[in-house]
């Protein structure tokens, strides 16, 4: 009997360790939404327990990752017409205009999964591909925060024309340009960030 009590007592206070551990390294993200006096917390939001918690969170994940990988087929065809459209085919540029702003939506909506997320059991200190998932992530989210204002930059919204009907400030062009550079490195991040998931 005594020796099942140690035994016992070994596995909890291994189990409390472990949660301990948890606490002490939840990133920042997760402890301004999750941690103790955490923002969903204090808006009465959260599980009723860890537990709860934990099973939350891997239906948010695995939504998080169907979601990204409709976003990527939306991207993808968004990056085709963005090609067409620097090819001078401006029969797209309606076109890539609203699916830009559907791919947005979708690509935030996407992002929320994550952001908002239970925190995982423990973290790890080493690489792994979720960590390098995350480090593309804020990569691809910068770029994607950009995209929308180059975009409107790019359709010469702040080009200015003087009386004779000359553009004296060509803002199109070079934001064009940039658009198109941000684009790239947005959707190949994206795109790697997204084969990350796949891997173990």
């Amino acid at each position: 009997m005594k020796i099942k009590l140690l035994i016992f007592f070994l596995i909890f206070g291994c189990f409390l360790k472990c949660e301990t551990k948890m606490e002490y390294k939840i990133p920042k993200s997760k402890e301004i939404l999750w941690g103790k006096n955490g923002l969903i917390r204090k808006l009465n939001l959260a599980p009723k327990n860890r537990k709860e918690e934990l099973k939350l969170r891997q239906k948010m994940l695995k939504t998080h990752q169907s979601m990204g990988l409709m976003t990527l087929g939306m991207m993808s065809y968004q990056y085709y017409l963005g090609k067409k459209l620097l090819d001078s085919n401006q029969e797209y540029k309606m076109r890539h205009k609203y699916l830009g702003y559907t791919t947005f939506c979708s690509y935030i909506f996407t992002a929320s999964l994550s952001i908002f997320a239970p925190p995982a059991f423990r973290y790890s200190d080493g690489i792994s591909s979720i960590k390098l998932h995350k480090y593309l992530s804020y990569i691809h989210f910068i770029g994607m925060l950009t995209m929308p204002y180059l975009g409107y930059l790019s359709s010469g919204a702040l080009d200015y024309k003087n009386n004779s009907g000359t553009i004296e400030y060509n803002y199109s062009e070079k934001a064009s340009n940039i658009h198109h550079y941000v684009g790239n490195i947005t959707f190949y991040s994206f795109s790697l960030a997204f084969l990350t998931t796949l891997l173990p």
